[in-house]
């Protein structure tokens, strides 16, 4: 397999274990697999055409070891290869006519299988079922789809009834609809294998063959469409979350509806015994020590422990319960046993009151329970509070104009077990964190050197004089010779302007995705500023690995990571992850996605990793900590915040309850902030609540930086529709990819009008990201011709043959001849400078506490 990269054969293997840990079995009747028997017939066109990962900003250009390969190079004998053959060779023509008027932002190319004719003799047969989805589309519930097509319903039924041994491989990067298991009695064996990387081929049929146990766990319920509460508005313009805090798992055990698999469901070739040895109670933790033994004859393989709390009911909403702690054995061999020990903080059994903006511990009695999916666990200790514990105060933030929630109280009551220890806790001896010290979106420190007129209006603005300079470096900054007030007071207002928007060049004709000049198929980069000392910082997409102008490795989708439940895998992921970043020069990782699974259908559910906000951060932590273990190189954690659906991504309002956004939309960044420090985050592109993630100085000011005490800095997705002032005066430091400097400079200052050779007044594209094209401007900027203006603007003609607009100015005595090769045109300037100069100050600060951190700043400094 072609790959550059320096680290291939390791990066290779670790790709390939990592998707195997993922891989979750779903169903194994006969115990069918692991398969004694090499010659199998193979069908679907995920055979030949295995999709490692999904589209757009999270593909990766890499060539992927497909089923066929992977079977064939461990000497498996397809009985199927002429069907096959000749299917792929329509199935490619067809794709190569698509990809024709493709590009990066286009839905995958889908085909329906055809009916098979005529099944080939044999024992075993397998089929494969594959889907893709992508950046700008949700997926439907439609056949071919979420649902399967006619055809392959028709084909796996009968390939069942055929085949003594049946297998169906769900190469898919979400849930989808798995009725047919109830129309299919006779299949044996269904692995989702999810999807799974470049290494593909040879992850599964190690699965297959029994190399390797499958020991992946679900991080999602799956069931029917209809069944989740979100079905009825998913994919509007104006999502509301009526569903509140009841996502996934904690609407389907809550309500007592049975899904077809449960959250943190998974089979295994192997055989285990778990017994919870001891379980410890007090107000700063709880903890389990749990004993798992593989009691199998004949298969070693891992087992994923998960320990849930059941809270006690109260006029606040509470799930029937929710994931607190988990672990992962070390592989298992027959018979042998390892304790794992389980905790986490007491306080973290808190829930959000809206009512007094605080979270509480509830009185009354907290169910333990250990098991290994949500749905098969055991009552293994109860907890009793004496009375309401206020754990933490905070003010309210991000409110909707209408609370959205309807579903508030479960229809499932808890019950009280015997025989289990039982742990007082007094309210007493918990401390209450500090309170929050809010920063007042009224409030801005503007840092100067003269007494200059300053832009701004609207709020209030306290200046700071700092020592006026004429030769400084942010090496000085570093190393504590100025502070980084004085060297932003002494920017002029280009630099700064250029500090805080990418370096997007105009002659870029890049869209998205490809904006970089330093690093072929970058994102990305940020303007450097050798004068004072500021290197250039890249940024690479995407949460599958490295997409750039080379053979990078593809790992496999975050979901699939997620699905390993094993955080030292992840964590070695991300450090390999990190060595190409070194390697190609990629400074911040666009990466990990992690928006929560609310809906089956979201487009970029691949890319993300649960339905579960605590699973979500602590497989968020783990990757963060992994990638920036190598200093100077970081990730951002994205889209922040309320990106659950593709419809609509760029104008989207999504209404979403104060609890809801508390406990489980906001819940896995916090944790991640609070456990990893990631150097950036990526703001959204939707509105939540009527604002623009990417302007809302509740979310990126009060809650990320204050609440949080997040101390990287915040860059906007690309092209984002907010406004770039009010981001910047929001906490959103660095404008992406830098195609809106003239607006930031424009705010503070009078910007000229820029002119063609010939007179005329000059354009360029502008991406409207609404409609996804491009729109041309004139580049009149803050100037308005007009007669009765005292502002006179002076235009160079070059060209021989003058404009024929200017020519009637020219006669209609709107221009006057300066020289030869200069002419005069009246008008005024707009009346914009709304733009305080320490807004821009502060996300230029933010920026560059953050670049000194980076390997590219460290470079400079030790080459100087």
């Amino acid at each position: 397999m072609e790959n550059t990269n320096l680290n291939n054969e390791r990066n290779m293997l670790l790709s390939k274990n990592v998707a195997q840990e993922g891989m979750v079995l779903l169903q194994n009747k006969h115990h069918v697999l692991p398969l004694s028997n090499k010659t199998v017939a193979l069908y679907g066109s995920g055979a030949f055409a295995t999709v490692k990962g999904g589209t757009g900003s999270g593909d990766v250009d890499q060539k992927t070891i497909s089923i066929v390969e992977g079977l064939e190079n461990y000497n498996f004998n397809i009985t199927t290869m002429a069907w096959l053959t000749r299917f792929q060779r329509y199935y490619e023509s067809k794709k190569a006519e698509y990809q024709k008027t493709a590009n990066i932002l286009s839905p995958a190319f889908d085909m329906d299988d055809p009916e098979i004719d005529d099944f080939k003799e044999g024992t075993v047969g397998i089929y494969v079922i594959s889907r893709s989805s992508g950046e700008g589309y949700d997926r439907k519930d439609e056949p071919g789809d979420f649902q399967l097509s006619e055809n392959e319903l028709s084909n796996i039924k009968r390939l069942s009834e055929f085949y003594e041994n049946s297998i169906l491989l769900l190469n898919v990067g979400g849930v989808i609809d798995t009725s047919f298991v109830d129309q299919c009695p006779l299949l044996d064996s269904i692995l989702l294998i999810s999807q799974p990387g470049m290494m593909a081929g040879n992850a599964v049929t190690e699965i297959l063959d029994g190399t390797k146990t499958p020991s992946g766990k679900l991080t999602d319920t799956w069931s029917a469409y209809q069944d989740y509460p979100s079905s009825n508005d998913f994919g509007t313009r104006n999502p509301e979350y009526t569903e509140g805090i009841y996502v996934g798992y904690r609407y389907f055990d809550s309500f007592n509806i049975k899904p077809r698999y449960e959250f943190g469901y998974g089979l295994s070739y192997a055989k285990f015994d778990i017994t919870t040895e001891k379980v410890s109670v007090n107000e700063d933790h709880i903890s389990f020590k749990v004993e798992v033994k593989n009691y199998s004859d004949k298969f070693q393989g891992q087992e994923v422990i998960q320990a849930y709390v059941s809270n006690p009911q109260s006029n606040i909403p509470t799930p029937y319960q929710a994931l607190r702690v988990y672990a992962k054995t070390k592989v298992l061999k027959c018979h042998e046993s390892q304790e794992l020990t389980l905790n986490f903080k007491t306080k973290d059994l808190a829930v959000y009151d809206e009512r007094r903006a605080a979270f509480v511990l509830v009185p009354g009695v907290y169910i333990l329970r250990i098991g290994n999916s949500s749905r098969n666990s055991t009552v293994v200790g109860e907890v009793k509070l004496d009375r309401e514990t206020i754990i933490k105060s905070v003010e309210h933030k991000m409110l909707p104009q209408f609370d959205p929630t309807r579903l508030r109280k479960n229809e499932v009551k808890l019950r009280r077990t015997s025989g289990v220890p039982l742990f007082l806790l007094k309210s007493e001896n918990f401390e209450q964190d500090e309170p929050v010290k809010y920063q007042k979106k009224s409030d801005v420190t503007t840092y100067v050197v003269n007494n200059r007129n300053l832009p701004g209006q609207y709020l209030d603005e306290k200046t700071v004089v700092k020592d006026k300079l004429t030769d400084f470096t942010l090496a000085d900054v570093y190393n504590k010779k100025i502070s980084i007030e004085t060297f932003v007071a002494n920017l002029t207002d280009q630099e700064l302007v250029d500090i805080v928007e990418g370096d997007l060049e105009s002659s870029n004709d890049s869209i998205i995705g490809n904006g970089s000049s330093l690093v072929r198929g970058a994102a990305g980069q940020t303007v450097d500023n050798k004068k004072h000392g500021i290197p250039v910082t890249v940024n690479a997409d995407g949460p599958a690995g490295l997409r750039l102008d080379a053979k990078t490795t593809a790992w496999p989708i975050g979901t699939l990571l997620a699905q390993t439940w094993n955080r030292k895998l992840i964590q070695k992921l991300g450090s390999a992850i990190g060595d190409e970043m070194e390697q190609f020069g990629i400074t911040f990782w666009l990466a990990p996605g992690m928006n929560i699974h609310r809906n089956p259908l979201g487009g970029r559910n691949f890319e993300y990793f649960s339905e579960d906000p605590f699973l979500s951060g602590t497989v968020a932590v783990s990757e963060t900590k992994g990638v920036q273990s190598h200093s100077g190189l970081g990730v951002t954690i994205k889209h922040f915040v309320g990106n659950n659906q593709e419809s609509y991504r760029n104008i989207g309002n999504s209404i979403i309850g104060e609890q809801a956004l508390r406990e489980i939309y906001l819940k896995n960044f916090e944790i991640v902030v609070k456990e990893a420090q990631p150097l950036a985050a990526m703001s959204s592109y939707n509105l939540v609540n009527n604002y623009f993630s990417g302007a809302n100085f509740e979310l990126l000011t009060n809650i990320l930086r204050d609440e949080w005490h997040f101390e990287g800095m915040v860059m906007t997705d690309w092209f984002s529709v907010a406004d770039p002032k009010e981001s910047v005066h929001a906490g959103n430091d660095l404008i992406m990819p830098g195609d809106s400097k003239d607006t930031l400079f424009a705010a503070i200052d009078d910007l000229k009008p820029r002119f063609n050779g010939d007179g005329s007044i000059a354009t360029k594209k502008v991406l409207n990201v609404a409609e996804m094209k491009l729109d041309t401007v004139e580049l009149w900027n803050d100037f308005i011709p007009d007669d009765d203006g005292d502002v006179l603007v002076k235009i160079k003609i070059s060209d021989e043959e003058v404009d024929d607009k200017i020519k009637e100015l020219f006669f209609n005595g709107d221009v006057q001849v300066l020289d030869d090769s200069h002419i005069l045109i009246q008008g005024k300037w707009k009346n914009n400078n709304d733009l305080n100069l320490g807004d821009l100050q502060k996300s230029a600060i933010h920026i560059l506490k953050v670049i000194m951190k980076t390997d590219k700043f460290k470079k400079l400094i030790k080459d100087k």
